[in-house]
């Protein structure tokens, strides 16, 4: 599954709806596992209640989204949620929003809920949370040097995905970086040398498998960036 992604290099196009309801921008970041979108919502955009077939992690890049009773999420937020928990609605602020989508599992499919039912399946697995969806921030994570033992679910702070910041200093090195699990990393600041063929920038995206090692090498202001497992808590 390793792929360097750049999103500046992709189109943007419309999100196809099969009912014909409005829809939004989109860029396709990847259309295989993990699926990955960047969405951009104009200003006061509204999409009503709806649920994914897979979990699916929000993570706010530009402007405010409001949703339902959960509030606003601004840069800086990330916003989970568990497959088959409706939700909504989805609204766009001032300023309107823009975000990156990720689908743990699965396609990201998107399922009115007045139109579609929620399998048994999906809803027996949703009585075995606490929550079906929460917030975290960016900052708030866990945070770790590429030599250090990663953390693991015991170290998140609720029932949503395994996120982790991973941190390099200016031009540190570092021979041989496995996770031991598919991947994707998510570039906030800096820029970090994968394999010495491979220069991810912030913005950008990077998929690792897990049963590949990786050499690092940051860049003159280091490399900081976020770090998704490719797998559920309890998945399908």
């Amino acid at each position: 599954m390793t792929a360097h992604i750049r999103p500046s290099e992709l189109d943007w196009e419309s999100f196809h709806d099969p009912h014909g309801r409005p829809t939004t921008p989109t860029r396709i970041l990847r259309a295989s596992e993990p699926f990955l979108i960047e969405a951009d919502f104009p200003a006061h955009f509204h999409a009503g209640l709806h649920w994914h077939p897979h979990d699916t992690v929000y993570v706010i890049t530009r402007g405010e989204m409001r949703i339902g009773d959960e509030g606003s999420f601004r840069p800086g937020d990330i916003r989970w949620v568990k497959a088959g928990h409706a939700y909504g609605p989805e609204e766009a602020g001032e300023e309107g929003v823009q975000f990156h989508l990720f689908s743990l599992g699965g396609d990201i499919g998107l399922n009115w809920a007045d139109l579609y039912d929620v399998p048994e399946a999906l809803t027996a697995r949703l009585s075995q949370f606490d929550q079906p969806a929460g917030r975290r921030r960016v900052n708030d994570m866990p945070v770790v040097s590429p030599a250090d033992a990663l953390p693991g679910w015991d170290q998140m702070p609720d029932e949503g995905p395994l996120i982790f910041r991973v941190s390099m200093g200016a031009n540190d090195t570092h021979t041989a970086f496995s996770p031991g699990f598919d991947c994707v990393w998510y570039l906030l600041d800096g820029v970090v040398e994968v394999n010495g063929d491979t220069t991810v920038a912030s913005g950008e995206f990077f998929c690792a498998d897990a049963e590949a090692s990786y050499s690092l090498k940051a860049g003159a202001e280091g490399a900081h960036w976020l770090l998704f497992s490719s797998r559920s808590l309890r998945p399908l």
